[in-house]
């Protein structure tokens, strides 16, 4: 419970993706956009599910936590230091890897929420 009392926020970062956009992205680049976005284990989940669906998912939870980091996510290594998986109730949990994990120790960051959410109409704005 005290360790709860003393957390702190650092950041938070959100992004709101099109499904359809990956859906072009994966036709118009195939292996090279999906190579460049999941991690080896994130590839292995990734032959299972809805393709555009969890691209765009993984992108997007990727780039949430950079915003929340303040950091880029066009470092080739971003993407590649953090995956989401789904534990076996469908759970995502984040791990972070090499650069990423050596920043959150710096920052003593130990936990971190992570939400993943699909709309299936997201409207355009005016």
């Amino acid at each position: 419970m005290n360790e709860e009392k003393n957390m702190t926020i650092i950041g938070i970062g959100i992004d709101m993706i099109k499904i359809n956009r990956f859906k072009k992205l994966i036709f118009l680049y195939g292996l090279r956009i999906i190579n460049r976005i999941l991690s080896f284990n994130e590839m292995k989940e990734y032959n299972h599910k809805k393709k555009e669906e969890y691209l765009a998912q993984r992108f997007s939870a990727k780039e949430s936590l950079a915003k929340a980091l303040g950091l880029s996510i066009f470092n080739k290594e971003f993407f590649k230091n953090c995956e989401i998986l789904q534990n076996n109730q469908g759970k995502p949990r984040l791990i972070v890897l090499g650069k990423i994990k050596k920043i959150l120790k710096n920052l003593q960051i130990k936990k971190f929420l992570l939400v993943l959410q699909i709309l299936k109409n997201m409207y355009n704005p005016l």
